[in-house]
């Protein structure tokens, strides 16, 4: 309701002054009427009327004003007795005179100060931006005795018509009501207790109030409209719950394995934030076939009835859907109980491609803010991304598993032309002597070396392939099965007892060990294996020969992938490579030295740490 002004009802100054002067008249004509009749002692006490609101109202002029009377009164004494005046007469009018103008003087003083602090209070009351209230304090019902503008404006009225009501029409938190009643009580004040008043026109205003009690069993009130800090803080909770969705749904979409399981997570949260009871990813396809695969999360039937309706408005939504176009729909009111009533689709857009589409349903009519559209599409770009990127993640996975598949079974087959080739050329060998049996021997080692990398490569294909799952393995056991391969070499083993993080590749390190000592070593190579326990957490596993040795230059590099080295250097391609791959898949190190300190010419020993199985 708009603020009707008008003017206060107050004494203008010229009213002000006719009634002094009437009042002053009437005043004169019963002193001069008391005077004739003999009361000249009492008729001087008239004059205290005019000349007490002379001085309250014009506090400056009310002691001229007095003084005025008395030499009036004096005058007409002496005129009226004069010459026999007696002498009470005449101490009555000396002290008439001087009382009045006294009373004048303390009046007009007195005034003066009212009046500067009435000014100094409704300077503060009138202006204050804030709403303050003069309420009686006598009942429940808290009638308003005054209001300032901002009290007004607060409410929606004109501050003279609040006069008279209470409070209570407007304050309708019956609880914050006995809270302010019982702390003014008990302290004498209230500081910044949050409620809500509601407007003439129904409109709710959030405010701070704030109280003290008053002499004369009143009290003051100030409110303070809030409705724009409550606003700010409602928009920053919707930006944190806008950040915290976005953060949720990044989080799982990004530790997803697969799509299927990505959309149901995303799904799971999206649908709680929206409040709808179902949500859905539909992702495109290529060729003919444009659905891919469909993720659902909520109530399904909401989504079947819809796209089972022939009705215009389930078009619209089956076209947004199958052409993945932005759509906020809202069917309306629908005489079936669980059909929904409003949804949206966002398209699932990556770089300048349509993936699919994101859909939501719900049946509370209730429709989508501009907050969740901007949330759900700034998702739907990284959803889209995500989707992408598991797909080629699927189809890299699927190509490996292809490839290792096909690689499976070259290394089988060429293993059995090997073992076939093997079994032949060591017949072959026993038929020939001379030159020709040396040429046969040459191709068995070739063969060997053949055998050798595809052992090396299918041992790599494996500790790319498995996950790094370590268990408790018997140190002496893998060694001895090792062992078992070279029955010509000469092995000392030192057995531990010791158990250690591994798994079953474990044993590729000392085959790989054994056989470069045997083939850089030759048929007279001395081998020893050394396991230690420095500390109860590590098992330390010398492995040493008598062979040629590795040159200082040549140490850094033997461990490298592809690197190779000549026969008198020692050295191989993949063999001391997986060594180190495998110890450090298992937290263990390698390390290589001279066996006899400061002459590599004496042999090589190789330093490896496990971590003691638990």
């Amino acid at each position: 309701m708009p603020l009707v002004s008008r003017s206060e009802v107050v004494l203008s100054p010229r009213v002000r002054v006719s009634l002094v002067i009437i009042v002053s008249v009437l005043v004169g004509i019963g002193y001069i009427t008391g005077t004739m009749l003999g009361l000249s002692a009492i008729t001087p006490l008239l004059f205290y009327f005019p000349i007490i609101l002379a001085a309250y109202w014009f506090p400056r002029q009310g002691v001229i004003f007095a003084v005025g009377i008395g030499i009036a009164e004096v005058f007409f004494v002496y005129l009226y007795h004069y010459p026999s005046l007696p002498d009470i007469t005449f101490a009555v009018t000396t002290a008439s005179f001087y009382v009045l103008v006294a009373i004048a003087v303390v009046i007009s003083s007195l005034s003066s100060g009212l009046n500067e602090r009435e000014a100094r209070y409704r300077g503060i009351f009138s202006s204050s931006e804030a709403a303050i209230f003069l309420v009686g304090n006598g009942d429940s019902e808290m009638r308003i005795e005054e209001a300032n503008p901002g009290g007004g404006t607060l409410l929606g009225c004109h501050p003279a018509d609040l006069k008279g009501q209470s409070l209570a029409i407007f304050w309708r938190d019956s609880p914050a009501r006995q809270n302010l009643f019982e702390s003014l009580k008990k302290n004498g004040t209230v500081s910044q207790m949050e409620s809500t008043m509601t407007r003439e026109n129904g409109a709710s205003v959030p405010v701070l109030i704030s109280g003290s009690l008053l002499p004369g069993r009143m009290m003051v009130l100030t409110m303070i409209d809030i409705s724009a800090r409550k606003a700010h803080e409602q928009e920053m909770e919707a930006r944190n719950q806008q950040l915290s969705i976005i953060n949720r749904v990044i989080a799982q979409a990004s530790g997803a394995k697969g799509v299927e399981d990505m959309g149901r997570g995303v799904l799971a949260n999206l649908t709680g934030y929206m409040g709808c009871e179902f949500g859905g990813i539909t992702l495109f396809g290529e060729g003919a076939s444009r659905n891919l695969t469909e993720i659902h999360h909520g109530d399904a039937s909401l989504f079947q009835s819809l796209m089972e309706s022939a009705d215009e408005s389930a078009a619209t939504w089956k076209e947004a859907i199958s052409g993945g176009k932005f759509l906020v729909w809202n069917r309306g009111s629908s005489p079936q109980c669980r059909s929904p009533e409003t949804g949206i689709v966002v398209p699932l857009q990556s770089g300048d491609d349509t993936i699919g589409a994101m859909y939501f349903l719900s049946c509370s009519g209730r429709a989508c803010s501009k907050d969740q559209q901007q949330t759900l599409e700034s998702l739907s770009r990284e959803i889209a991304t995500t989707v992408t990127r598991l797909l080629l993640s699927q189809r890299v996975a699927e190509t490996n598993q292809q490839a290792n598949l096909y690689l499976d079974i070259l290394m089988h087959d060429i293993n059995n032309a090997n073992l076939a080739s093997l079994w032949y050329g060591d017949l072959l060998q026993d038929m020939l002597s001379g030159e020709s049996r040396e040429i046969a021997g040459k191709m068995i080692e070739g063969i060997k070396k053949s055998r050798d990398i595809i052992r090396n490569l299918e041992t790599i294909r494996k500790i790319q392939v498995r996950k790094n799952e370590l268990k408790a393995v018997s140190l002496d056991d893998a060694i001895r099965k090792e062992i078992r391969l070279f029955p010509e070499a000469h092995i000392e083993f030192q057995e531990s007892g010791a158990r250690v993080l591994g798994d079953d590749l474990i044993g590729e390190i000392f085959n790989n060990l054994l056989g470069n000592s045997l083939k850089f070593g030759g048929r007279g190579v001395k081998i020893f294996i050394s396991p230690e326990m420095p500390d109860p957490e590590t098992v330390l596993v010398w492995v040493s020969d008598t062979g040629p040795g590795i040159p200082d230059d040549l140490k850094s590099v033997i461990f490298r992938r592809f690197s190779h080295a000549d026969r008198q250097n020692a050295g191989k391609g993949l063999g001391l490579y997986i060594v180190k791959t495998l110890l450090e898949r298992y937290g263990g190190t390698i390390s290589v030295t001279d066996r006899v300190a400061g002459d590599h010419t004496q042999g090589v020993s190789f330093r490896m740490t496990f971590r003691k199985a638990p």
